[in-house]
């Protein structure tokens, strides 16, 4: 009896000692299993525990551009050739035009309207209304920088079909420049060729309103571009070219000789071209200078006319006798980014072609192509107020923000 008593009081401090040998070896066990902390093991920072705090930078959107040079009415004319001549029958023009010329190979792209057809040295050296020039003086314009070359205007059939195809031809044979409005089939005038500049893919065409009444034979249209044969089919080869090339480029011969302002159909061809996706217009034929005009809120640049920019020409009908010596030179960027392509920084300034004596005997000594603000009084007496009356009165005429100056 006593003995079982005894048993009974041991058996509540056997439970109490049991729990307290489970909780120390579940303690023992916690210890064991935790993660050991040491001084080169430091805790993480915030930035490399939390995965979604860190980004990937966006990348730099891709820019691309290109500078473009323009140049007005090329005109190699008889003085210009007399002048150039040389006593063992070459052509040195360096002396007359490297003064504005040298600065033309810094742009990826340069423009002229050759309005003197190379149509074959052995047809010879004419002047007015029938020109024909050295083929020597292309030689030279390509090695000054000039790589985009309109070939529709009034003088192209000077020659006939035989010049005309040897001017084909020259141009044919010279790497790297692209020319415009004459073509030896219907084929190559109706195609849309798409070339490409520092990443940037332009169309390139020009059209003139006629040939002086001149025709190409029948069957052969294609040899010159003339816009009043069919506005709409310029208009078509504009859009469709719009659906190929980053940016439509267009030179136009238009407009009322030695006007100094846009007329009718030149106001209203420019909107269609505009509307039909034209992004760069570039106009000439008026022998004198015309606005510049931004269309379609800033979509497409509009030069109406440059004037001529290589020329010995004389003044017709009573006009000013200096505006047809004084043209206008230019330039713009071509932008392509995220946000599309187009025209940019458009910049101009004017020109004034320097000569001595009259022209009676159709020739001219001293022929030299300056920039007009570096033209001296002796030269031109009212210079500085001629300038900018030019300036105020026709470039800014449309749009005074247009800078002046090329860069």
């Amino acid at each position: 009896m006593t003995k079982r008593k005894h048993r009974r009081r041991l058996r509540p401090a056997f439970k109490a000692f049991l729990a307290i040998v489970v909780l120390l070896t579940i303690f023992a066990g916690y210890r064991t299993c935790s993660p050991k902390k040491t001084a080169d093991a430091p805790a993480p920072s915030p930035a490399s525990a939390s995965p979604e705090a860190s980004s990937t930078p966006s990348p730099t959107p891709e820019v691309h551009t290109a500078s473009l040079f323009l140049m007005g009415d090329i005109m190699c004319q008889r003085p210009i050739v007399y002048q150039a001549e040389q006593p063992d029958g070459s052509f040195d023009f360096a002396p007359m035009f490297d003064d504005v010329l040298n600065q033309v190979s810094k742009y990826d792209l340069a423009f002229g309207n050759m309005e003197t057809i190379l149509g074959g040295d052995y047809l010879g050296f004419t002047g007015f209304p029938h020109f024909n020039a050295p083929q020597a003086f292309g030689d030279y314009m390509v090695s000054k920088g000039f790589n985009l070359i309109s070939l529709a205007n009034n003088h192209m059939l000077d020659k006939g079909e035989e010049g005309a195809l040897n001017s084909l031809k020259y141009w044919a044979g010279k790497t790297n420049v692209v020319t415009a409005g004459m073509f030896d089939s219907f084929d190559a005038q109706n195609a849309i060729p798409v070339h490409e500049i520092n990443g940037i893919t332009y169309a390139f065409n020009a059209w003139t309103y006629g040939m002086n009444g001149n025709l190409p034979p029948q069957g052969e249209e294609y040899l010159v571009n003339c816009y009043r044969d069919d506005p709409e089919k310029m208009l078509q080869w504009v859009r469709d070219a719009k659906t190929k090339a980053d940016l439509v480029i267009v030179s136009m011969h238009w407009g009322t000789e030695y006007t100094a302002q846009p007329d009718d159909e030149q106001l209203q061809l420019a909107q269609e071209l505009a509307d039909a996706g034209a992004d760069l217009i570039i106009g000439n034929h008026a022998h004198n200078i015309q606005p510049i005009q931004w269309l379609n809120d800033g979509k497409t640049l509009c030069f109406y006319a440059l004037g001529n920019g290589i020329s010995d020409q004389d003044p017709m009908y009573d006009t000013d006798p200096d505006d047809v010596l004084t043209a206008m030179e230019a330039s713009v960027q071509l932008v392509k980014d995220e946000n599309g392509a187009r025209i940019e920084n458009p910049r101009a300034d004017l020109l004034y072609t320097c000569r001595e004596g009259d022209r009676s005997d159709n020739y001219h000594e001293g022929i030299l192509l300056k920039e007009m603000k570096n033209v001296t009084v002796e030269e031109l007496p009212d210079v500085k107020e001629r300038y900018q009356n030019r300036i105020d009165t026709i470039v800014h005429a449309y749009d005074a923000s247009i800078p002046i100056g090329l860069n």
